[in-house]
């Protein structure tokens, strides 16, 4: 359960960028303490992660940080995320927790048309 929560928190960051640990916290049903423990956890193996105090502040990931997307063709990608976004216009369960996934692969809010 931790390990697809550190994952989660990880692709959450990539995606949005900040969050608050209040947010992650609802989010998983757990305390503001335990996602602290979690953001230390990605720090020590080497997930570049910082948090920020004050009004605008949160949990971050550097922005040069990158996962190693080496496992599918640009091609694959772009045809996995169209049908998923197809999916989505038909209101298909739990669809924008797959596309928030697959979303630290690339922007997948952006209009996805493959090439024919």
């Amino acid at each position: 359960m931790r390990f697809n929560r550190l994952l989660e928190i990880r692709t959450i960051l990539l995606n949005k960028r900040t969050v608050t640990a209040s947010e992650l916290a609802e989010r998983f049903s757990v305390s503001t303490r335990t996602i602290y423990r979690d953001i230390d956890v990605l720090s020590a193996s080497g997930v570049p992660v910082y948090a920020t105090q004050g009004t605008n502040g949160g949990i971050s990931i550097l922005e040069d940080y990158t996962v190693n997307r080496t496992a599918l063709s640009n091609s694959e990608r772009d045809s996995i995320l169209f049908a998923l976004q197809t999916l989505k216009s038909t209101k298909y369960p739990e669809i924008d927790l797959v596309l928030e996934k697959l979303g630290s692969t690339t922007v997948y809010q952006r209009s996805i048309v493959p090439s024919v």
